[in-house]
């Protein structure tokens, strides 16, 4: 019994994490959170957005655990060694029954939460849900890199957003962009993590075989791409601090297919996403990191507790 308690308390930590940066994760916490994922498929213990977050928790710990240098056949063997041992779990026992209540709670918890940092190796996705009708950034990773200001991720309301890129260029703008992500299902082999930046060299790595999303279009906004605090109308932060406002400026973005979510989320978090962009005079590329993206993507899209009328 206490080590169904152990295996449960686990995930409940899991659920409840903040936005600090993720700390080494050792292989006997991954086999806990695994194995109560796995159980919950023969025990049914959790509705659908509970299971999301626990499996989207559970994916971050995975994260963790490669980014902090465990060698990823360590990993997914203790994966496949915990679901086997899940296929055996007792689903009435009453102290996994009590815990699962536990973890229910600490799943309204988890989901009451606004926002939700969550940092990889070389950058971090920024997670909001707040101003549920407010078309804004949801999930976004934002770069500066030399003169030009991007940000790609979750871009709309809670009721619905677009995968999207925006881009602050100076000069010379781009006509159209793809989004580029190794098919995991026909290579393997990660795609080179140069530095974060925009470039005319085409990333190491990329292939033929690789996966290429054309943006449905290109139109021009105004935004300011920058991980910026909350103010008032005053320019003052929450606690009292003039902070000004972020520059908005002349900002073009590019909306890709929704189904390209799926191929990122297949990514190893270590190796990067691809934004292509063709300029009349050649294409420049840029990178984001992928990171906890699916994490971040359940974290946006949860049911929202206060409801979206």
């Amino acid at each position: 019994m206490n080590r169904y308690k152990i295996l449960a308390s686990a995930l409940a930590l899991m659920l409840t994490a903040t936005a600090a940066a993720a700390e080494p994760v050792s292989l006997e916490t991954l086999t806990r959170r695994q194995f109560i994922s796995s159980a919950n498929s023969r025990c049914n213990w959790f509705d659908g957005p509970t299971l999301l977050a626990l499996k989207a928790g559970l994916l971050q710990n995975r994260n963790a655990a490669l980014n902090h240098g465990v060698a990823p056949s360590a990993v997914y063997a203790t994966i496949d060694h915990a679901r086997a041992a899940a296929a055996r779990a007792d689903c009435n026992n009453p102290a996994l029954v009590k815990e699962v209540e536990t973890l229910r709670g600490a799943y309204r918890g988890f989901v009451a939460q606004n926002r939700l940092t969550l940092r990889g190796l070389r950058s971090e996705w920024l997670a909001d849900r707040t101003e549920q009708s407010l078309s804004k950034w949801r999930l976004v990773q934002y770069q500066q890199t030399g003169d030009v200001a991007m940000g790609f991720g979750l871009f709309g309301t809670l009721k619905g957003q677009t995968l999207s890129v925006m881009a602050q260029f100076r000069g010379e703008t781009p006509f159209a962009a793809r989004l580029i992500v190794r098919d995991t299902a026909r290579r393997s082999g990660l795609i080179n993590r140069d530095a974060l930046a925009v470039s005319a060299q085409m990333p190491k790595g990329i292939g033929p075989s690789d996966l290429s999303f054309s943006a449905s279009g290109r139109r021009t906004t105004q935004i300011a791409l920058t991980n910026a605090p909350r103010v008032n109308l005053a320019g003052f932060t929450v606690d009292g601090k003039f902070a000004g406002h972020a520059e908005k400026r002349d900002t073009l973005r590019f909306d890709f297919p929704m189904s390209a979510t799926v191929a990122i989320g297949k990514l190893d978090p270590r190796e990067d996403i691809v934004v292509a962009f063709d300029f009349n005079s050649g294409t420049q590329y840029a990178r984001f990191e992928a990171g906890d993206f699916v994490p971040g993507l359940v974290f946006a899209t949860l049911p929202s507790p206060y409801g979206v009328k």
